[in-house]
């Protein structure tokens, strides 16, 4: 069972409140429609985990396949449009208190459930090699055995977004604001060549699970959050209609054409980008209201969750027939998340928010 996809906690993804320039346009300061997004991307992968593993044939499964990529793609896209207007709208101009501030959140979202899940998987004998996974360097790990099998291969998008977010932060905010787009640019630019270079010289290998390789997907949605910050509110539907339209129409054709240059990578992720881009900035109350699925935002709620759990729990059940596998399998996922939720994670985040309150 191959594994391509990440996920970012969404505690915070849907508090984001709009800059301060867009104060009088009365756009919600909750995004209910991004935890349904979350749920939905989710969906994605887990349907294309369970599609390249059993029904590789089934007819369906090329365009299923391309979608769970693009939901691949979009986690990292997603993260890299939050992550950016958090530093942007927390920026104080006290440098290292901000960064500290910012790895503190993100430690006490990110790891209670993480490092919960590997003792678990370890005492279950889930874990082979514990040091790369719970040093965050598992995608290294993977890289140097290029193998991309087993019930924790997942974890290695979890490792990428970690290194993004020790490291850009403190190149952000350390730039001079005047500067700070013109660093995501080049940072985009060193991960083309990177990208490149790696497609070149390592045909075959699992080149993509490194930083610099897949770090497009987190910079094009850091140049979107840029953009969403810097520029004063206007509706965004029509932009949002054919940014869909965009993303829809490149998952149909990457789903029937599998010869295309793995640069696509690049347009992907600009697509995606504007897509979440005029999504958080639409005022369309007939689609943000569509997309507030009670089912959906809970979903979204515990996805991180559900992205740890799944996989292992897929594995569990290995030998049961499909149907029940698939109906089984993301049941049994969103129950333990949902408990999880409400038990474990939910507890810690508030006691977070109150030892460091978000100033965003």
């Amino acid at each position: 069972m191959s594994c391509q996809a990440t996920l970012e906690p969404a505690s915070e993804v849907s508090k984001l409140q709009a800059p301060p320039q867009s104060s009088q346009t009365h756009l919600p300061s909750r995004r209910l429609h991004f935890d349904s997004m979350r749920a939905l991307m989710f969906i994605s992968v887990y349907a294309g985990h369970v599609t390249t593993s059993h029904i590789s044939s089934f007819i369906g499964s090329g365009f299923i396949n391309a979608a769970s990529s693009f939901g691949f793609y979009a986690y990292l896209v997603l993260s890299g449009f939050l992550i950016t207007r958090i530093l942007i709208g927390s920026d104080t101009g006290k440098t290292w208190s901000d960064v500290r501030e910012f790895w503190l959140r993100r430690t006490l979202r990110i790891f209670p459930i993480y490092y919960l899940t590997l003792a678990v998987l370890f005492v279950c004998g889930q874990l082979p090699e514990p040091l790369p996974f719970v040093t965050y360097v598992s995608n290294i790990y993977l890289f140097s055995i290029n193998q991309m099998e087993g019930s924790v291969c997942h974890l290695w998008s979890l490792a990428v977004e970690e290194q993004f977010y020790l490291l850009f932060p403190l190149a952000f905010l350390f730039t001079p604001k005047k500067h700070r787009l013109n660093l995501i640019v080049a940072l985009l630019a060193i991960c083309f060549v990177v990208h490149t270079t790696c497609a070149a010289a390592f045909p075959g290998h699992k080149w993509k699970l490194l930083l610099p390789s897949s770090g497009q997907c987190l910079l094009a949605g850091a140049i979107a959050g840029y953009y969403d910050m810097k520029i004063k509110q206007g509706d965004t539907t029509r932009l949002l209609l054919v940014s869909l339209a965009l993303n829809v129409a490149l998952i149909a054709w990457q789903s029937f054409d599998k010869t295309l240059p793995h640069t696509m990578i690049f347009l992907d992720s600009a697509a995606l980008a504007l897509f979440f881009y005029s999504l958080w900035r639409t005022r369309n109350q007939f689609i943000c209201k569509s997309l507030s699925n009670k089912l959906l935002v809970h979903l979204g709620q515990i996805s991180y969750a559900m992205y740890l759990f799944h996989l292992p729990i897929l594995y569990l059940l290995i030998d049961f027939p499909l149907p029940e596998k698939i109906a089984i399998g993301f049941v049994s996922t969103a129950l333990l998340a949902s408990a999880s939720w409400y038990l474990f994670e939910s507890p810690i985040n508030n006691l977070r928010n109150k030892l460091i309150p978000s100033r965003v």
